[in-house]
C-alpha cells in the first residue's frame, strides 16, 4: 500500500512540474551569412532537463512563404552543451542551406507536440503558421537579422541577465557560441542599473541629399547607457518615451515618424530615403537596462538637432519588387534574357548566361527615357553583385536611343561605376555624375554578354536617379518683382499675388518635373483651386509674358 501511495505522489508531482509549463527557451540561432550559408545552428536551453523526456521537445521550422513547416527535429538527436547551474544547452548543426533565409520564416520550440509558451519566433518579419504544432499561431519577430555581412561564424542570441525567455533580449550577430552560454548572458536574478546619469553631447543632424546623418559624443558619468533611443518626426513635437515600455525600431522616416536603437558606442546612424526639401527633427535618449526594465533619461534637456533635406526630386528609381518595373530588357544574343529573381526576401533584377552550360548572350537591360534637361546634379546609384567567371557588366548612357530598337543602331557611351567583384557580395555603385547629360530622352542601360565557356551570372538593385529640378528657384534676376503664395501650405485654394499688375504665365509642376497646369494671369492677383492636387510639393513657376527671366516658389500640398 505504501509503495503504491509513493508512486501515486511521484506520479503526482511529476504531472505538476509539467502542467506549470516548461521553462525552456530557443537561445541562439545562425541562418544566413555572406556566400554559400554555413554553420547554421540552433540552440535551446532547459532548466532543470532530468525532470523530461528529451525526445519530448522539438523544433519545427516554418515556411514564410506558406505557412507550414519544413523541417522537425526532437532534441535527443542535439547535441548536449554545457551545464550552468539547472540550465543546459542543447544544440543542432544543419547541412548548408538548411534553415531558410527568411522575409520571414518561424521557428517553434514544441513540448509533446505542443508550442512552449512564447516560442513561436520569426525572423525578418511575421508569419501565421499554417501547419504543424504553431498552426494558426501568429508568430513574434526576434527584431533582429542576418544577412550578407553576417560571418559564418556569428549568429543571432540572446543576451541579458535572468532565469527565462522574456528577461533577455535578442542582439545582432555576435560570435557563436554553440552549446556555451551567450556572450553577455548571465543566468541568475536580474537586478536593474539605474538610469544614465548623463545626456551625450554634440548631438547634431547633417543633410546630405535625401538622406540624415545623426552624430553625437557618449555620455559619461557613473551610470553609463547601455544604448540611445533616437526618435525623429517630420514635426517639432517629439514626445519621450516611458521607462519600462521599449520602443521598437522603425527606420522608415519617409512616413513621419522614426525610432533607432543605437549601441552605446557607436555615436552615428543614419535615416535614408527621405522626401527632398523637408525638414525633420531628432532627440537622443540614453537608456540602461532593457524590455520591462528599460530606464531612459528623460529629465532636462533633451539634446535635440533639426536638419532639411535638399529640394533633390527623384527622376527614377526601381527595386524590382514588380517584375523589371520601369526598366525593359533587350536580347540581341541567346536564350536567356534579364528577369526578376529574389533571395532571402529582396528581390533583384538578374541575368545569366548559364543554362546547364554556358552560352553566348548579348543582353540590355534599359532604363525609361529620362528627360534631364528638367534637372541639374544629377546622380544616379545603384548596388550590383555577381558570381562566376566571365565578362563584365557594362554600364551606358545614350542621348539617340529610339527605346524600342536594337539597342545596337544607337550611340551608347560608357559610364564609370563601381561594380561587385564576385561571391554574390553586393557592391555600391558610387555617385555616377550624370550632370554633364543633357537631353530630354536619354537612356540608362546595363549591357550583359557571356560566350560558350565563360557565363557569369550579375545582380541589379536599389537603381536610382536624382537630380535637382531646373526650374529657376528664386532666381534674383527675375523681373517679376516679389511674390508670394499663400496659405502655403494648403489644401483646397491658394492665393498667388505679384508686386506689380501685367500678363504673367503661371505653371505648375510636380517634383519630377510633371507641368501639373498653366494659365494666363492679366493683374497683380489670382485664385485657384488645388483640391485636385494630391499631397506633396510642387514648383510654382510664373514669369512675364515674353520674357525669359523665371522666378520659381515652393508650395506645399496637404
Amino acid at each position: 500500500m505504501k509503495r503504491v501511495l509513493l508512486l501515486t505522489i511521484v506520479l503526482f508531482l511529476f504531472i505538476q512540474i509539467n502542467a506549470i509549463g516548461q521553462n525552456a527557451w530557443i537561445n541562439e540561432i545562425h541562418y544566413d551569412n555572406g556566400g554559400t550559408d554555413e554553420n547554421e545552428m540552433i540552440e535551446v536551453v532547459i532548466e532543470n532537463p532530468g525532470t523530461y523526456i528529451l525526445s519530448d521537445f522539438s523544433v519545427s521550422f516554418y515556411n514564410g512563404n506558406n505557412g507550414d513547416v519544413y523541417d522537425t527535429k526532437t532534441l535527443n538527436v542535439f547535441t548536449v552543451g554545457a551545464t550552468i547551474g539547472d540550465f543546459t544547452f542543447y544544440y543542432y548543426y544543419y547541412p548548408e542551406n538548411g534553415i531558410q533565409n527568411g522575409a520571414p520564416d518561424g521557428i517553434s520550440l514544441n513540448y509533446q507536440g505542443s508550442v512552449v509558451e512564447g516560442q513561436f519566433l520569426s525572423y525578418e518579419g511575421v508569419m501565421t503558421a499554417t501547419g504543424g504544432p504553431a498552426s494558426g499561431m501568429t508568430s513574434v519577430d526576434i527584431g533582429v537579422e542576418e544577412g550578407s555581412t553576417t560571418l559564418s561564424s556569428e549568429s543571432l542570441q540572446l543576451s541579458g541577465t535572468g532565469n527565462q525567455y522574456d528577461e533577455f533580449i535578442w542582439v545582432d550577430p555576435a560570435t557563436a557560441t554553440a552549446g556555451e552560454i551567450n556572450n553577455n548572458q548571465e543566468f541568475g536574478t536580474y537586478v536593474p542599473d539605474p538610469e544614465p546619469t548623463n545626456y551625450p553631447t554634440d548631438f547634431a543632424a547633417v543633410a546630405n541629399a535625401l538622406t540624415i546623418d545623426i552624430t553625437w559624443i557618449d555620455a559619461i558619468g557613473d551610470q553609463l547607457p547601455v544604448g540611445y533611443l533616437i526618435l525623429a518626426s517630420g514635426e517639432d513635437n517629439i514626445e519621450a518615451p516611458v521607462d519600462g515600455t521599449p520602443v521598437l525600431d522603425d527606420p522608415v522616416l519617409s512616413d513621419g515618424t522614426a525610432a533607432l536603437n543605437i549601441d552605446f558606442g557607436v555615436e552615428t546612424c543614419t535615416f535614408s530615403n527621405l522626401l527632398a526639401s523637408t525638414p525633420y527633427y531628432f532627440q537622443i535618449f540614453p537608456y540602461s537596462n532593457y524590455g520591462e526594465f528599460i530606464d531612459y533619461k528623460i529629465d532636462g534637456t533633451v539634446p535635440a538637432a533639426n536638419a532639411t533635406t535638399a529640394g533633390i526630386t527623384i527622376i527614377n528609381s526601381e527595386d524590382f519588387e514588380d517584375g523589371l518595373g520601369t526598366w525593359t530588357q533587350y536580347s540581341v544574343t541567346g536564350e536567356q534574357i534579364w528577369y526578376q529573381d529574389s533571395y532571402g526576401g529582396e528581390n533583384f533584377a538578374k541575368m545569366s548566361g548559364f543554362d546547364g552550360g554556358s552560352h553566348e548572350n548579348e543582353d540590355w537591360l534599359i532604363s525609361p527615357a529620362l528627360n534631364l534637361d528638367l534637372y541639374d546634379d544629377e546622380i544616379f546609384t545603384f548596388i550590383s553583385a555577381m558570381n562566376y567567371s566571365g565578362n563584365v557588366l557594362e554600364v551606358f548612357y545614350s542621348d539617340n536611343y529610339d527605346g524600342v530598337s536594337d539597342p545596337n543602331a544607337a550611340v551608347w557611351i560608357a559610364l564609370t561605376v563601381e561594380l561587385s567583384a564576385g561571391s554574390w557580395v553586393w557592391t555600391e555603385s558610387g555617385d555616377v555624375d550624370l550632370s554633364e547629360i543633357n537631353g530630354t530622352n536619354i537612356y540608362l542601360a546595363y549591357k550583359y554578354t557571356s560566350t560558350n565557356s565563360e557565363s557569369s551570372t550579375w545582380e541589379i538593385d536599389n537603381i536610382l536617379i536624382t537630380g535637382m529640378p531646373d526650374v529657376g528657384i528664386d532666381n534674383p534676376t527675375s523681373n517679376c518683382g516679389e511674390i508670394n503664395i499663400y496659405p502655403n501650405p494648403a489644401f483646397d485654394e491658394v492665393n498667388i499675388s505679384m508686386q506689380k499688375e501685367d500678363v504673367y504665365k503661371l505653371e505648375v509642376y510636380s517634383v519630377n518635373g510633371k507641368l501639373i497646369r498653366s494659365v494666363i494671369v492679366d493683374g497683380s492677383i489670382f485664385k485657384t483651386d488645388i483640391s485636385d492636387l494630391t499631397k506633396g510639393i510642387y514648383f510654382v513657376r510664373i514669369s512675364l509674358i515674353n520674357s525669359k527671366n523665371i522666378s520659381t516658389k515652393k508650395l506645399i500640398v496637404f
